[in-house]
Order: structure tokens, then sequence, then C-alpha cells
């Protein structure tokens, strides 16, 4: 039986080509219609970036990295949601782009359910069992019993220095705040311009918003899934503020201000995560050996 690693690693892969496709599909090459053309259509690029990113981590996936691993899970969740509303929000789309996301949204579900079952199973063996649990050819060894598992499983969460769980909470209020007056400047008040799903789609930035504080509420306690989603969610953010002035030929100095203000708290916001990731107490001796970090 092929290692328990192998058919997330073909989904992953499997969804880089979605990736791909919906960025055809949606018109986003030189001369298409999604084709830096100042509208928020252009945000279909982002498909290619997106099937960069996938492919890169499922490298490292393969290779038994159990950080990989989790960003994974973080970036399965993002997209979940991500590909549904893209497929609408984003202008409009020929019905095989919509069918395209939306088969990417699920491929991306059943990634984040496979992938979390091996992250769980993988704390619940014992270390002579984790390598062929991580092994793309070895067997997948079978489940220890529900008591074995709940003695050996480690906490999915430890307490973070307050200096660190302060930081994070202020530079991702900081950046939510940014978020938001960005979408109050442009107009997406109450009484002000339309709120629509092709030209003037600038309201999304409530929706990132609210995502990156509310996966902030459970990275501040020290959620290990959380401080890497939240990561890899300020990284996507680092790269579509600093993207989209160009992608919308934005002229006005303000906006053009708020996305570079966005931009490095998003990357302050990352840096501040991945120093909480490497700076968390030591685990308790488990029986689950370390993997290679990537």
């Amino acid at each position: 039986m092929a290692g328990a690693l192998r058919p997330v690693v073909v989904l992953m892969l499997f969804a880089s080509i979605l990736f791909l496709l919906a960025g055809v599909l949606d018109g986003a090459y030189p001369g298409g219609p999604s084709w830096f053309t100042g509208t928020a259509a252009d945000f279909s690029i982002l498909s290619y970036l997106f099937a960069f990113v996938n492919t890169v981590v499922a490298l490292f996936v393969a290779r038994g990295s159990e950080r990989s691993l989790v960003a994974r899970i973080g970036l399965a969740g993002f997209f979940v949601l991500e590909r549904p509303l893209s497929a609408f929000i984003f202008g409009e789309k020929p019905i095989a782009s919509v069918g395209t996301h939306l088969l990417t949204a699920a491929v991306e579900l059943i990634i984040l359910i496979s992938a979390v079952r091996v992250w769980r199973l993988g704390h619940s063996l014992a270390a002579r069992d984790v390598d062929v649990l991580f092994s793309l050819e070895g067997p997948s060894p079978a489940a220890p019993p529900e008591p074995a598992r709940r003695r050996r499983e480690r906490p999915n969460q430890a307490a973070l220095r307050p200096g660190t769980a302060w930081l994070i909470a202020v530079v991702t209020l900081i950046l939510a705040i940014i978020l938001v007056a960005d979408g109050a400047y442009e107009g997406f008040v109450p009484g002000g311009r339309e709120w629509s799903t092709a030209d003037n789609a600038g309201w999304v930035v409530y929706l990132f918003a609210a995502v990156t504080l509310t996966i902030a509420v459970r990275a501040v306690h020290g959620g290990r899934i959380a401080l890497r989603a939240l990561m890899v969610v300020a990284l996507i953010l680092f790269l579509e503020r600093s993207f989209s002035p160009f992608s919308l030929r934005e002229q006005d100095p303000v906006v053009l201000a708020l996305h570079g203000l966005a931009a490095l708290v998003s990357l302050a916001v990352a840096l501040a995560t991945a120093s909480a990731i490497r700076g968390r107490p030591p685990r308790e001796p488990a029986s689950v050996q370390t993997l290679e970090a990537a």
C-alpha cells in the first residue's frame, strides 16, 4: 500500500494543474481579457502564483517536511474559501472557469481533510513508524488503539511568551485597521460606492481583515496550525497588496500609500508569527521523531 503522504502529494500536484487551468480560462494571458486591464479581473493572474507556491510546498511535503505539511493545511483552508469567492467576485467568468474554481475548492477540501489526518496520525505513532508514515514508498502503518493514541499525542498548542502574543495581536490589528481604512477611503461605506463583483470589488479588503483577525484570535493562544495559517495569509496579503496597485493601474497617492503600508505590516505579521513558531517552548519528550524541516 502506498505511503500515507502519496495521495496528499498527488492531490497537491493536481491542484497546481487546476490553478494553471483556471488562470488560462479566466483570460490571464498576454492579450487576454484579464491581462493587466486595470480592472478587478486582473486578480486572475494570482492563480499562477498559487500554482507555483502550491507546487513548491508539495515538493517539500514529498520530502517529509512536517512544517510544510502544516503550512499546506493553512493554504488548503485559505483556498477552500478563496476559490469559490474568486469564481464570482472578480468579474464575470465563463462556465468552464467557474467549474474549475469550484472543482479546485473541492480538491482543496479533500487535501485539507487528508493532510490533517496524516498530521494527527504522525503525532500518535511511535518514532520507528514516523519515517514509514511520511514516506511516499513505504506502507501506511495502522493507527494505534485510541487509548494509546491519547497517551502519546502531543498538544496542538503551547502558550506563547506574553510579549510575542502581544506583538502578533498588535501588528495584526494594525493590518486590519489599514485594510478597513483602504476600503473606507475608496468609498465602500453605507451610502458610498456601489459594491459589485466586477470593477468595484475593493470591498474585499473587509473580508481580508475579518479572515486575518479570526485566525489571529487562535494564533495568539499558541495554536500550532493557526500560527502557520496566519503566516501564510500574511504572506499572501503582502504579495496581493504589493501587486494590486500595478495590476489596477492605481494612481491615487493615498491608495498607493495604504497599499504599501499594508504590505509592510503584512510582512511584519509574517515575521512575527515565524519568530513565534521558532521560539516556541521546547516540546516534552514524545514518541514522534522530528521530521526534517523544510
